[in-house]
Formats: structure tokens, C-alpha cells, sequence
């Protein structure tokens, strides 16, 4: 009993002690927003495929190409005359210089290069909707974890409020066994007692500091920052099913995303079938040249400069039936992303449902928990007047405060499943982020 007394003022009266920060939820979304690594990394892939959708990543731009080249040669030579004469040379230098410049312009690819252009665009959006998704699904855990300190906060202090209870009654009961009035018995369930509150209560501030840590984490800071969270729990009571499910066809973030994906398929058929198909090339470029050949040349000096332009057809007429097969399982793929987009529909209505479902059965388990607790607390007031008379038992008195207890926690845990439930209900909805 001491050592969990010991324990108990470790871990409880450090925190309490402590002038913390208050920290509201608008502060937590804010903090999470701007320091959140799952978002920071969402945001540098949209950054990716903004650079990916521009122009100079499209092929409609030319290709400028400038070359150039020069050699030197130091030879000796023999020569013989067609009549037999020979004439010996050393030393001889000779200098090429050559330079050039090309432009070069694709005119026609059988159009994928729109397809793809279009298909970088798709990209682009597709990493918003899913920078989009990402930011729903870390707010939705800073809100739960939030809740859950903020639960965890307000069943502390019912528990504290609880071992304080058990402390008393325990020094009732021994001030009682003095004057005979209670057995060894009655003391030892006492101690029982409080010994069952403090260690529900040490573990409640384990799970607690372990929740600040997680919350700490998802802000993007220090997971030793101690703080307090507002407790405050308001519930939203102008929604409906019908808005929500609607809502969740027209506005959903995963809908929207596997639209995409749609589009992005269709694009990588068109881009395959552009394979059938000729692509046709321009090209336009200015040369120079100059070589000194020394005296064993015919032409001592050689220069030429001047300006070239050319179309070159290319088309692959059979490429051993590669472009047949990528068609095929394009096609495939659009086939998938329609079953896909399916499958999350209904699944999105489904877990809609669920959550609609959790939502109101924990409002009706709030209303009559608020009933239960007055009740509780009523009888409990009695109980203690009557256990310090004398008039009931140390185990009625106990099965009183358990009641209370409970009553409260079944309470706490009503109200902060549905504002979770409620949350989630948003984010199928598409509306989290407003």
C-alpha cells in the first residue's frame, strides 16, 4: 500500500503541480497542420508533380543541340607520282574545325504526347486529393487523440476523487475497529479497496502521459512537452443522414480520388494505341566546317558553312504485338478503377451507416447516463450519511461509490465516442477540412 502511495505521488503530483499550457483543439489542428511530417511529405509530392504538369516536362517544346569538334594530325608522308617518282614529306599538320547547331521539333506522335501531357495534369490533381486525404486522416487521429487526453484528464479526476473516497473510508473503518465497532475484516476490505483505486488510478496516468506523448508526436514536437487540453465537448445536433450521404457522393476526398485514377487510365489507353500510329519529326540546323589538310592534300584549305532542314517519318508497322498487349491490359486497368470506384462507394455508405449508427446510440447512452449519474450521486450521498451512522455496511457503502463511479465514466465515455463518432461521420463526408 505504500509503495503504490509512493507510485502514485511520482506520477499524479509532478503533473498537477505543474503550471501547464492549456492547449484548445483550434491550437492542436493548427500546430498539426503546420508541423504534421505526414503532411509536410504530402505537400513535397504535390510540389513533384506541379514541376511534372509543366511545360517543359510536356514535349511540345523543341530540342535545341549545338556540337562541335576539332582534331589535329602530325604525319609524315611518302608519295609516288604515276611516274614512278617518289617525294617524301614530314611534319605535316593537318586541322579540322567543325560546329554545328540543331533544332529539332516533334510534329506528330500520334498523339501521345497530349495524352501524357493531360495524364501529368491528372497526376498533379491526384496528388491534391491525396495530400487532401492525408490531412483528413491526421486531423481525424489529432482529434481522437485530443479527445483522449481530454478523456483521460476528466476520468482522472473521478478517480482521483474516487481513492480519495477509498482513503477516507479506510481511516473510518480503523478509527472505528478502535473502538470496536468494526472487525479486522472490515479494515482489510477497506485496504482492498483502496488499493484497487490507486491501482486503477496509476494506470489511468500511465495511459494518459502515453497519450500526451502520441498527441505531442503528432504536432510535430517535442513528445515531452507537458500540457493540458480544454475539456470542453459540444456536440453538432443539425445533422442527418440523408445530407450526410449526399454530401459524401458529391464531396468525398477517396471519391474524388479513384475519379481520377479513371481518367488517369483512360489516358494510359489513348497513349498506348498512339503506338499503331506514325510520328512524324522536323528538324532545322546551321553547320560550319573548316580543315587544313597540309601540303599532301588535294585542297589545301576546305571550308563550308551553311543551313539544312529535313521531315523524317517513323512507324513502327510490327513490334512483335508489345503495343497489342499494353492496350489490352490498359483496357484491363479502366475495367479495374470502374470496379474499384464500385467497391469504395459502397463501402464509404457502409462505414457512413456504421458511424451514423455509433453516433446516435452513444447520444441516447449519454441522456441516460446523465440520469444515472444524478441517481448515483443521490444514493451515494445517502449511503456515505449512513455509513458514518453506522446504519449500512462497509461493502454497501463501497457498492454506492462504485455506482457513482462507474455511472461517471460510462458518461465520459458516451460523450467522448460520439464527438469521435461525429468526426468521423465529417470525414466521409467531405467536410472535415471545413
Amino acid at each position: 500500500m505504500k509503495y503504490l502511495l509512493l507510485l502514485l505521488s511520482l506520477s499524479i503530483f509532478p503533473i498537477l503541480g505543474i503550471s501547464q499550457q492549456t492547449l484548445t483543439l483550434e491550437d492542436a489542428i493548427s500546430i498539426a497542420l503546420k508541423n504534421n511530417y505526414d503532411i509536410l511529405l504530402a505537400e513535397n509530392s504535390v510540389m513533384q508533380a506541379d514541376n511534372n504538369q509543366s511545360i517543359y516536362n510536356s514535349g511540345y517544346l523543341p530540342t535545341l543541340t549545338g556540337t562541335g569538334n576539332a582534331t589535329y594530325a602530325n604525319n609524315n608522308a611518302k608519295l609516288t607520282n604515276q611516274a614512278g617518282a617518289q617525294t617524301e614529306i614530314s611534319g605535316i599538320e593537318a586541322t579540322q574545325l567543325n560546329g554545328s547547331v540543331a533544332l529539332n521539333y516533334v510534329l506528330f506522335n500520334g498523339g501521345s504526347r497530349k495524352y501524357n501531357f493531360d495524364r501529368l495534369k491528372n497526376q498533379y490533381e491526384l496528388s491534391s486529393a491525396t495530400k487532401k486525404i492525408q490531412i483528413e486522416n491526421t486531423l481525424i487521429d489529432v482529434y481522437t487523440t485530443f479527445f483522449n487526453v481530454a478523456r483521460n484528464q476528466e476520468q482522472k479526476n473521478t478517480l482521483i476523487e474516487a481513492y480519495d473516497i477509498s482513503k477516507e473510508r479506510l481511516d473510518r473503518v480503523i478509527a472505528q475497529q478502535k473502538y470496536g465497532q468494526k472487525t479486522s475484516l472490515d479494515v482489510l476490505n477497506a485496504k482492498v479497496d483502496a488499493n484497487a483505486d490507486s491501482i486503477t488510478l496509476l494506470s489511468l496516468t500511465v495511459q494518459l502521459e502515453n497519450n500526451i506523448r502520441n498527441l505531442n508526436f503528432l504536432l510535430g514536437r517535442d513528445i515531452s512537452t507537458l500540457f493540458e487540453v480544454s475539456n470542453e465537448v459540444v456536440l453538432e445536433e443539425n445533422l442527418t443522414y440523408e445530407g450526410l450521404l449526399e454530401q459524401l457522393k458529391s464531396d468525398n476526398n477517396q471519391l474524388k480520388q479513384i475519379a481520377i485514377n479513371q481518367a488517369i487510365s483512360e489516358q494510359t489507353l489513348k497513349i498506348n494505341q498512339a503506338g499503331w500510329l506514325p510520328s512524324v519529326t522536323s528538324s532545322v540546323g546551321y553547320g560550319i566546317n573548316y580543315s587544313d589538310n597540309g601540303p599532301a592534300g588535294f585542297f589545301a584549305i576546305q571550308q563550308s558553312n551553311g543551313f539544312n532542314a529535313g521531315l523524317s517519318l517513323s512507324w513502327n508497322i510490327f513490334d512483335g504485338g508489345a503495343t497489342k498487349v499494353n492496350v489490352q491490359n490498359a483496357q484491363i486497368a479502366i475495367q479495374n478503377q470502374e470496379l474499384n470506384a464500385k467497391k469504395l462507394s459502397l463501402n464509404l455508405e457502409n462505414q457512413l451507416a456504421s458511424f451514423w449508427a455509433e453516433y446516435n446510440t452513444q447520444k441516447v447512452i449519454i441522456q441516460n447516463e446523465e440520469t444515472n449519474v444524478k441517481i448515483s450521486n443521490q444514493n451515494f450521498l445517502k449511503s456515505k450519511e449512513l455509513f458514518n451512522l453506522g446504519k449500512i455496511t462497509s461493502l454497501e457503502y463501497r457498492q454506492a461509490q462504485l455506482n457513482l463511479i462507474n455511472n461517471k465514466l460510462n458518461l465520459l465515455n458516451a460523450t467522448y465516442n460520439a464527438k469521435l463518432a461525429e468526426l468521423q461521420l465529417k470525414r466521409f463526408a467531405g467536410l472535415l477540412l471545413n
